[in-house]
């Protein structure tokens, strides 16, 4: 298994299948993926794309941070789950985001992955909230440093 750096066309598939299924490739395309600090990895086994993540620069206005990113669109591939293959990308995230100077990581995350953030050391915040066409969610974050 091997983490790289992709781009966002590499990754979106692999979001559609998993976060937006029977949707539109389009609803996949987030604002802030071609940003110049935002990076996207993927973890592949093989040359098959099985986790991927995307990391952009945003802080959250309810989390107290002064260089914050946002983690959007982590997904697995259900052949792929618990195989360590998203762990080892978000630890190579962590590598990347402390050369970045970030002291915190937040996402939305949903209900089926709060065990998983709360492996790697997040923190649930705030009410449980509803996105529309996805489902209910938490705000969960991390500090780096």
């Amino acid at each position: 298994m091997t983490i790289h750096i992709a781009n966002a066309s590499e990754i979106r598939p692999l979001r559609n299948l998993v976060l937006r299924p029977n949707q539109p490739i389009e609803t996949t395309f987030y604002d802030l993926d071609d940003h110049h600090k935002t990076f996207h990895l993927a973890s592949k086994v093989g040359d098959t794309i099985v986790s991927i993540g995307t990391f952009y620069p945003q802080n959250d206005l309810d989390i107290q941070m002064t260089n914050g990113y946002r983690l959007r669109g982590m997904a697995t591939h259900p052949n792929y789950r618990r195989n360590g293959a998203a762990d080892k990308l978000m630890r190579k995230a962590f590598q990347i985001l402390e050369k970045k100077n970030c002291d915190t990581i937040w996402c939305n995350a949903r209900l089926i992955a709060i065990d998983f953030y709360k492996s790697l050391g997040f923190k649930e915040t705030g009410p449980k909230f509803n996105i529309s066409e996805i489902g209910p969610h938490y705000k969960m974050y991390k500090r780096l440093f």
